[in-house]
């Protein structure tokens, strides 16, 4: 039995939460009355969420020098600011320009259908006037305003769900919570582990004091002096045990029984609806109400050095894969200490309200359809109609649906109503014509287009991977696509450049893709996969299988820990229409494990 390798050394440190795919899936029917409190999440689909506190007038910053944080809220965790030198600076906390009606209507603009703000994040400071403590806005500085009390006066005028964010398990601010170890050398750490301090009965009672003195008694103000609260956002309650996670969930459901609570209350099955990790692209779907949240940028609280923005074409595409999957996305926004919204924040968002203007009935109230996942975008599904998403206009004008199996009686562009010529070219496959819709150039950064698919009835349809076989085509079949097997194989993170397998050290680990042909093909196959050189890298060989053809490769170093390479395996035929298995196995390991495989690449030839 060779050793699990550890990924600590690529674990990204700014997230203080569980590896999402190391938690229990919940398989479990939720009953009517859960349904009934679920339904306008499952319509709403897009939230914004919005990080912001005394960390915006740091802005990443510390006595002049920028900080090594990716995260700008973690200032004071990772330049390790002495509670009273973080109070100082917060007191000059005074956001002026702080309108709550404007962000309210700039947020429904952006096409966001709910808002999840800060009430209070790890550093302790609470935007809110709070009796449990004073630390906060009303209290602790000259500003004295209550901006969650105006922010939930502007949702209900203006018909916005209110939800609040609150960070229970982590306050740096006081003595006896986790976090804080420069101040209070004993307490438990930020990234400590229950089991290291479970058994040990001092932080054991110290943590419990905490959170019955503050933490649940600041939770039941924010339940009792708002009004209707949509949903209450928890953080990082993998730090928590079960029974204490289960006390907040008592708490919040005692005082508002419909209020929604996320799996961050602990980990899932407990709470709601399932949280991926931060900034996580690349998804699974886990259980069947789940939400991913993203920032436009990288840090969640405004930070001025920080210009990795993300372009409205992308975050449109991600809230289509999301809600492809049948999820919700909430899109951060970290506003200014003048309580302003940065300029390029804001016109991302309202490029994107601008789409969602056009586009909006495949978005909201929209989920999975049992159609395939075709290779040139995504497809929703509303009602009787299946939405087709364009990411990257096929050659030849002619856009394959891949199983659909139910008769269509009406195709037509969102934008503009166009009607638009279909042939059912199999029993589960619809050909669509695509006249001048789109520019035959790169359409990587057009906004994609969106086909309504009216069918005569319920959609049915063969959920199994089409492998198209038009010339040039290529298919990328992303391991998060693949089912695992095996004692050891797991699924990355999914955040950016860990969409891959780990822990393959066991030749019983496999990967399988289940895919579909309408007709003999032959492909060529690649492979893109990261191993790592030296004593603790991959090694070994591995095959591809598939139609009864093995192809066998050895693992190539692609050097550092972060590096994807992609490799040149063999040709696999497949001699006649039908389905099919695509087999990623080991034939031998000799390294610490086989490689982190990212996905195959077939390109019909």
């Amino acid at each position: 039995m060779k050793k699990q390798r550890s990924n600590q050394v690529k674990a990204v440190t700014e997230n203080l939460l569980d590896d999402p795919f190391s938690i229990q899936t919940d398989v479990a029917s939720l009953d009517d009355e859960q349904n009934r409190r679920m339904e306008w999440w499952r319509h709403a689909r897009l939230g914004l969420f919005i990080h912001w506190g005394p960390y915006a007038q740091t802005a990443g910053e510390w006595k002049g020098k920028e900080i090594q944080a990716t995260y700008s809220e973690h200032i004071m965790l990772r330049a390790r600011i002495p509670i009273a030198e973080y109070e100082e600076m917060a007191r000059g906390f005074d956001p002026s320009a702080f309108d709550a009606v404007k962000w309210v209507r700039t947020a429904k603009r952006a096409g966001m259908k709910y808002i999840i703000f800060t009430a209070k994040h790890h550093d302790g400071y609470a935007l809110y006037d709070s009796k449990v403590s004073d630390y906060s806005s009303v209290k602790h500085n000259s500003f004295g305003r209550d901006p969650l009390r105006e922010l939930a006066e502007a949702c209900h005028t203006e018909g916005m769900v209110l939800g609040i964010y609150y960070s229970h398990a982590m306050d740096w601010h006081d003595p006896d919570s986790q976090g804080n170890t420069w101040d209070y050398p004993e307490n438990i750490g930020a990234y400590d582990e229950v089991e290291t301090w479970i058994q040990d009965s001092d932080k054991r009672t110290r943590f419990e004091r905490y959170l019955h003195s503050k933490s649940i008694p600041q939770v039941r103000e924010l339940m009792t002096n708002y009004g209707k609260v949509g949903l209450m956002w928890f953080d990082c309650g993998g730090k928590l045990t079960q029974e204490q996670g289960e006390q907040f969930l008592e708490a919040v459901h005692a005082l508002q029984p419909d209020c929604l609570v996320n799996s961050r209350v602990w980990k899932a099955p407990l709470g709601d609806y399932f949280n991926t990790s931060d900034n996580q692209l690349v998804t699974r779907t886990l259980r069947r109400d789940w939400e991913s949240i993203i920032t436009l940028n990288d840090s969640w609280g405004y930070k001025k050095s920080d210009h990795n923005w993300k372009s409205s074409v992308a975050i449109i595409r991600q809230i289509i894969d999301v809600v492809s999957k049948n999820g919700n996305l909430a899109i951060n926004i970290g506003p200014m200490a003048t309580g302003e919204w940065d300029p390029v924040s804001e016109s991302i968002l309202l490029e994107i309200g601008s789409w969602l203007d056009t586009n909006g009935d495949s978005i909201y109230g929209a989920g999975a359809g049992p159609t395939a996942r075709p290779f040139w975008g995504r497809c929703t599904l509303k009602g009787n109609t299946l939405y087709l998403h364009v990411f990257d206009r096929p050659a030849g004008c002619k856009l394959i649906v891949p199983g659909l199996k139910t008769s269509v009686q009406r195709v037509y562009a969102l934008d503009g109503g166009k009607e638009m010529a279909f042939l059912q070219v199999s029993e589960q496959d619809l050909e669509v014509e695509l006249p001048d819709l789109m520019d035959s150039g790169d359409s990587s950064n057009a906004k994609p287009l969106v086909i309504a698919v009216v069918c005569a009835g319920t959609v049915e349809g063969n959920s199994v991977r089409l492998l198209h076989s038009e010339e040039h085509t290529l298919h990328e079949l992303g391991v998060f696509e693949s089912e695992v097997s095996g004692p050891s194989l797991r699924y990355d993170t999914g955040k950016r450049d860990r969409d891959n397998l780990l822990d393959w050290t066991e030749k019983e680990d496999a990967a399988v893709w289940n895919v579909r042909t309408l007709e003999p093909a032959k492909f060529r196959v690649c492979i893109e996969y990261r191993s790592e050189e030296g004593t603790n890298g991959g090694g070994g060989t591995f095959l591809i299988k598939a139609a009864g053809q093995t192809l066998q490769a050895e693992v190539q170093s692609t050097g550092g820990s972060h590096g994807f390479q992609l490799f040149h395996v063999g040709e696999l035929h497949f001699p006649a229409a039908g389905e099919y298995k695509i087999l990623l196995q080991a034939e031998r390991i000799t390294g610490a494990y086989l490689m982190e495989p990212k996905c195959l690449k077939l390109l019909q030839v």
